[in-house]
């Protein structure tokens, strides 16, 4: 059975046999302890912490198909010392500082809609629930870009530009309603709509990433030049290793004032595909 949490909350894929607070961890790779020195300090950079069991295990899984044959058995892959709620990007460096100093492991997490365990903290130590972080920051109209918090899931923030602002950014992964605008840029998502608006990579414009010692840069909002890599690029696909996603600014397109579908059979999966590259190559993207 899925779990149906309100809109702009993680859903669970499955509920965990025996209850989450009694889950136990089913991986065997070493755990970093959190000691409570370290929790104390914790609780003065962030102002959620979370330390409950069930949710502690609830924030350790995603939609990975393996973990959800060990959910049956009571079971989830790892489980988290604890679990941050950042407020804003200031909390998100606060909480990083920490953790580099006291040499903890950090996972980031938006929606966990992963379904190959990117999300699980492998080594225990602290998950950053970024989901707090949520909602448009602003929307330029003249550039036609909109500002918006990482933690935002993607229903929520499409439905919001569509029915405000009258705009749409063009993504729409199969996750859209389970994942954050974050998890698309650190997994460098695609959508149905990826070959009229692109894929996510094309739309990212700028973002703010916070790094591992806590420092914030924030790439983009400049005329390209041909002096060296595009930062903006290098966090787009990074999985969270290189810093993580905190802020972004997005292209956005006029939401269409019509909408049409239709289905097509053929007679072959290659005749299907070389119809698609035809119409394409004519100069109209298959949406």
């Amino acid at each position: 059975m899925t779990l149906q949490p309100p809109p702009g909350v993680p859903t669970s894929p499955i509920e965990i046999s025996g209850g989450a607070a009694s889950a136990a961890p089913r991986l065997s790779a070493p755990v970093v302890l959190l000691d409570d020195g370290f929790l104390r300090r914790l609780n003065e950079a962030c102002s959620e912490v979370l330390l409950d069991p069930a949710e502690l295990a609830e924030a350790s899984r995603d939609w990975w198909p393996l973990s959800m044959i060990w959910a049956t058995e009571g079971k989830v892959p790892q489980v988290a010392g604890a679990v941050v709620r950042p407020r804003d990007t200031n909390e998100v460096s606060a909480v990083m500082k920490l953790c580099n100093e006291s040499r903890v492991p950090v996972t980031a997490a938006g929606g966990r809609s992963s379904v190959v365990g990117g999300v699980i903290p492998v080594h225990g130590g602290v998950v950053v629930d970024l989901t707090a972080m949520s909602g448009i920051v602003e929307v330029d109209s003249t550039s036609a870009t909109v500002e918006v918090l990482a933690g935002t899931f993607g229903d929520v923030f499409e439905q919001e530009l569509q029915d405000t602002y009258a705009l749409t950014v063009g993504h729409w992964p199969q996750s859209m309603a389970l994942s954050t605008v974050g998890g698309w840029i650190a997994c460098r998502g695609a959508g149905q709509l990826s070959n009229r608006y692109g894929k996510i990579e094309d739309i990212v414009v700028g973002l703010e990433v916070v790094l591992a010692d806590g420092s914030v840069v924030v790439t983009g909002g400049q005329p390209k030049e041909a002096v060296g890599p595009e930062l903006t690029k290098l966090f787009v696909g990074s999985e969270g290793t290189l810093g993580i996603v905190t802020r972004a600014w997005l292209r956005a397109w006029p939401k269409p004032t019509k909408t049409a579908s239709s289905a097509w059979s053929f007679p072959t999966f290659s005749e299907a595909l070389d119809a698609m590259r035809r119409i394409i190559q004519r100069g109209a993207p298959v949406a």
